[in-house]
């Protein structure tokens, strides 16, 4: 079953209503604990774009070490009720400073730069002429 056919239960796990937008249209979702059905692909966007800010780490992000304020049972996410913090940025940075975080290098070496010269248009291009 495609992510668009299936439904899943959605809750919010705060006492004030959530919103989430997917396709361009906004999806409400009641505060705790009222539960709703929503698309599956809906409500995976609806989880993303609501997370516990100040938790985690980049390393951490997109896995099951995030915690966000949507979940959804069929998913077996935690539905316990939780309020947002105050922080302002989505990850916890302090948590960098420790000795147990490792940078990985990326695979290939990285981003490679270089620098051009802007070029001027080809106008002799005769593909299009007719024979």
């Amino acid at each position: 079953m495609s992510l668009e056919n299936e439904v899943v239960t959605v809750v919010n796990r705060t006492s004030k209503p959530l919103q989430a937008t997917w396709n361009g249209r906004p999806y409400d979702i009641p505060p705790y604990p009222a539960r709703i059905a929503l698309p599956k692909i809906v409500a995976l966007a609806a989880r993303f774009q609501n997370p516990i800010m100040g938790v985690g780490s980049p390393a951490e992000d997109w896995s099951r070490k995030s915690e966000y304020l949507v979940g959804i049972v069929e998913d077996k996410d935690p539905i316990d009720p939780i309020e947002q913090t105050d922080e302002v940025q989505r990850w916890d940075f302090r948590a960098l400073n420790g000795s147990n975080f490792i940078i990985e290098r990326p695979r290939g070496g990285g981003y490679k730069t270089e620098v051009r010269q802007p070029q001027k248009a080809n106008m002799q291009d005769t593909a299009f002429d007719k024979p």
